[in-house]
């Protein structure tokens, strides 16, 4: 190719990898106080057979997202007093962030295909946009597969799950329905985002303290629209 094409698919690339990493690294602000306490899970937010909530405890049970707070799967919601507890299967920092940047700079990679393909009017760079095309939806694919899956082996091992306990002042930008993909979460699922989104009617999406140092999104589908509104209005009391 010639130089000025060159400079196009190297523009394209910087733009495309760039706007990504940033979109990721929007993912995961800062958490000052490192609020949240990180524990093992009651019988009750476990869900096991027999444990009932008392009159001060509210329970829910949902389906969570795999956003920042990375839970995954079946989870437990509990409010009681100033406090809410979130426990399921959670999935590791390190495996999480690098499931991400694994789906997001392969699909940042597709444009630079494509446009590679246009300006040299060659058809095979577009295997090169399709391969990455195809990395991406796969990694997302299994990732959202396994992770369930994969935390219950704690409750397996231990007998419980990881549950984090937040304080409900600490929760914020509490929303039903398709706001769950933020903080540049949209970007990373855009092909399937849509899909999603149609489904997400009953879910509550807020943003509170993971324990680790990061101030993040949840996005719990819960079974009701009746049960949405419930937590959604304790979640802002």
């Amino acid at each position: 190719m010639q130089a000025w094409q060159w400079a196009v698919v190297g523009v394209v690339a910087l733009l495309s990898v760039g706007y990504m990493t940033y979109s990721i690294l929007r993912m995961f602000p800062s958490d000052p106080d490192r609020s949240g306490a990180i524990r093992p899970s009651t019988p009750l937010e476990t869900g096991f057979v027999g444990a009932q909530p008392t009159a001060s405890q509210q329970a829910f049970d949902g389906w969570s997202y795999r956003v920042q707070g990375r839970y995954a799967g079946r989870v437990r919601v509990v409010v009681e007093g100033g406090n809410v507890s979130i426990a399921g299967p959670r999935i590791p920092m390190g495996l999480y962030a690098f499931w991400i940047w694994l789906q997001g700079l392969s699909l940042a990679l597709v444009p630079v295909g494509i446009v590679w393909a246009l300006v040299a009017w060659d058809w095979r760079p577009l295997l090169f946009a399709g391969g990455f095309l195809l990395l991406s939806v796969v990694s997302m694919a299994l990732g959202a597969g396994i992770w369930p899956g994969f935390g219950e082996t704690v409750l397996a091992g231990e007998g419980h799950f990881n549950a984090i306990e937040i304080p409900v002042t600490r929760v914020s930008e509490v929303q039903v329905g398709s706001g769950w993909a933020r903080d540049g979460m949209q970007v990373v699922v855009a092909p399937y985002k849509a899909g999603i989104d149609q489904l997400a009617t009953n879910a509550v999406t807020f943003r509170a303290p993971d324990g680790e140092g990061h101030n993040v999104i949840y996005a719990i589908q819960m079974f009701s629209a009746e049960d949405a509104k419930r937590l959604s209005a304790l979640l802002q009391s």
